[in-house]
């Protein structure tokens, strides 16, 4: 019996029409021409052509999901409202490939009694047979889509493992017969090495881009995943780009497959995924150690907040000590707080209660940290000043290399641009126009280059002469008076000190009142100091001014006492003139509770 009903005919019939990328559009004519024939096939059934309607607004689109695909969506809510009698289809992969969508269309199929029609015959959603077949052809269709992913992905794993699979590469190499080569454009290779020589002199991303952008130099992009015959394209040089850089790979020469996955591919279970890294596949512009030094640096530089384990670069706030210093008590880093009067305060909370944990003033620290890092200094008599005086020159040198690739350039543009212009025939003006605007743009961008580069060169290196390293040296000893100049920063005398200590502990000693400094130097050396707790003032009143006290204050007002030590020229702890309130502050710590303030007669003693 005929399973196609007049109830079915009185309605429409859907064919649906999908493929699941461009390519396969494209290239695969047969299965579309196949699925296009559905329409005779629904023709036979007993439905009129224009009955019939075609569904393929879904071509190109995966059948795993039903969320780009309004085609799809259409036909679902064209058989919830009951108006079509059939719907067609190759195959269940072409309709789903995801049973949650499979199994929504055979629930408002079976409420509107709508058949399902495939390649191998006429399914009733309500007859329960039916719809067993269905469900299991949809569940075949979803495991086939995840074999044949699985497939794909192990066979790119395999070839990755290989370092033959083609990834993305970064500016400076390119894909050549299989290969991972340096890029062949000089120019190209030199900004990358001078962005590494950067980062490894200045130690921040933003302070390389600041750099690049005030010596006015470009950096390279190629968009084209290694394709040597795509043109790069120059411009700035971002911060978010200059991080990206550092942290891929591949500049250290290791091949990186899936390097932002967090999971090491198992060897002993390959197909659980995760990043492939094979180190010494290709030339790099760094080491591998050197790599892992700079990751290092970009994690230290992180700001210090909320007692976190980051360091911070070092900034041009006055305190030595910022992002290095950490609790004594409970080990956590110590924030750092400025008051209103310039003086610098470390202060530690409880990381769940946020309780305080200890204060502890810079004044009584930094101070102390400073005179033994210049005697440590001191000790070696180092020649950190000329060498980084010297390197000067070579800064200058790679920076003039950079200027003569850009114009050697820009000229090579404008002779090829001229060449074009002179092999057109002067008949033929509107070619030889557009050709004389790109000569003189060439022209024009030649000479701009040219005009930067001699103001840059305006400005002579810095060359080192024999006398003043001699006198340099002589500073160097008395380091003292070098680390105190005014031309020294903060951010160079902070580099100086990262250089020679870890961190610095610091916790509050009552007996005797002082501050435990615990300095971890950089060369695996604990040393352990005491640190004075220095005041502002002396506060504490001097004994005489006590007794002076003791002796009036049965027959003197408070503000009377006030006029007698101030008449015989006693200061408070303060250094300042005695008021009322600080006899009667000082009085009532004694124990001398006689009056109130201002009674100019004793009373009664009162307890």
């Amino acid at each position: 019996m005929s399973k196609v009903a007049p109830r079915h005919l009185e309605r429409k019939a859907f064919v649906y029409v999908r493929q699941s990328s461009m390519a396969q559009v494209q290239q695969h004519r047969e299965s579309a021409q196949r699925q296009y024939a559905l329409r005779e096939r629904a023709v036979r059934l007993g439905w009129r052509v224009e009955q019939v309607e075609t569904v393929d607004d879904d071509q190109g689109q995966s059948g795993a999901s039903a969320d780009e695909r309004g085609g799809f969506q259409r036909l679902v809510s064209e058989v919830a409202l009951g108006r079509v009698g059939a719907v067609l289809g190759l195959e269940v992969s072409r309709l789903a490939r995801s049973c949650v969508d499979w199994y929504r269309l055979l629930e408002v199929a079976a409420l509107s009694r709508t058949l399902i029609v495939d390649e191998d015959g006429v399914y009733d959603p309500n007859h329960y047979n039916d719809r067993l077949l269905l469900g299991l052809k949809g569940t075949l269709s979803e495991a086939e889509l995840h074999f044949l992913k699985s497939r794909m992905i192990g066979g790119r794993r395999n070839k990755a493992r290989r370092g033959a699979f083609r990834v993305r590469l970064p500016v400076g190499y390119v894909w050549e017969e299989e290969e991972i080569r340096l890029d062949p454009d000089e120019r190209i290779r030199d900004a990358v090495k001078l962005f590494f020589a950067c980062f490894e002199r200045i130690g921040s991303a933003a302070a390389v881009t600041r750099y690049f952008e005030d010596q006015r130099q470009p950096f390279p992009r190629r968009d084209g995943w290694g394709s040597p015959g795509v043109v790069a394209s120059w411009g700035t040089l971002s911060i978010s780009r200059a991080v990206g850089i550092l942290h891929n790979p591949i500049y250290a020469g290791t091949y990186a497959y899936s390097r932002n996955s967090t999971l090491e591919e198992d060897p002993e279970d390959p197909g659980r995924g995760g990043r492939i890294l094979i180190p010494g596949t290709h030339p790099g512009y760094i080491t591998l150690e050197q790599y892992e030094r700079n990751l290092a640096r970009l994690m230290a530089n992180r700001d210090l907040f909320a007692g976190t384990r980051f360091k911070g670069r070092a900034r041009e706030g006055h305190s030595l000590l910022q992002g290095i210093v950490l609790c004594g008590r409970c080990g956590r880093h110590m924030n750092i707080k400025y008051e209103r009067d310039g003086s610098v305060l470390f202060s530690c909370h409880a990381q769940r209660t946020r309780r305080p944990c200890q204060y502890v003033q810079g004044r009584h620290v930094e101070p102390f940290v400073e005179e033994v890092i210049l005697e440590a200094l001191s000790r070696e008599e180092l020649e950190l000043a000329v060498r980084a005086l010297e390197k000067f020159a070579e800064r200058a040198r790679e920076l003039d290399r950079q200027w003569k690739n850009r114009i050697e350039a820009a000229r090579y543009e404008t002779e090829k641009a001229a060449r074009r212009y002179k092999r057109v025939e002067p008949e033929n003006r509107l070619v030889a126009r557009t050709l004389e605007r790109e000569w003189n743009a060439r022209l024009e961008e030649l000479e701009r280059l040219e005009k930067d580069h001699a103001e840059v060169k305006r400005k002579p290196p810095f060359e080192l002469t024999e006398a003043q390293r001699e006198k340099i040296l002589a500073l160097a000893r008395d380091l003292p008076r070098l680390w105190r100049a005014d031309t020294t920063s903060n951010s160079q005398r902070k580099e100086v000190l990262r250089l020679l200590i870890e961190d610095v502990t610091l916790a509050n000693v009552d007996e005797p009142w002082s501050i435990s400094v615990a300095i971890h130097w950089k060369t695996g050396a604990l040393t352990r100091h005491r640190a004075k707790r220095l005041l502002r003032h002396p506060q504490t009143t001097a004994h005489e001014v006590i007794a002076r006290i003791e002796t009036l204050w049965k027959e003197n007002t408070d503000a009377e006492i006030a006029t007698v030590l101030n008449a015989e020229g006693y200061k408070s702890g303060y250094r300042k003139p005695f008021t009322p309130g600080m006899i009667a502050h000082l009085r009532n710590r004694r124990g001398l509770k006689k009056y109130r303030l201002g009674n100019r007669k004793p009373g009664p003693y009162v307890h």
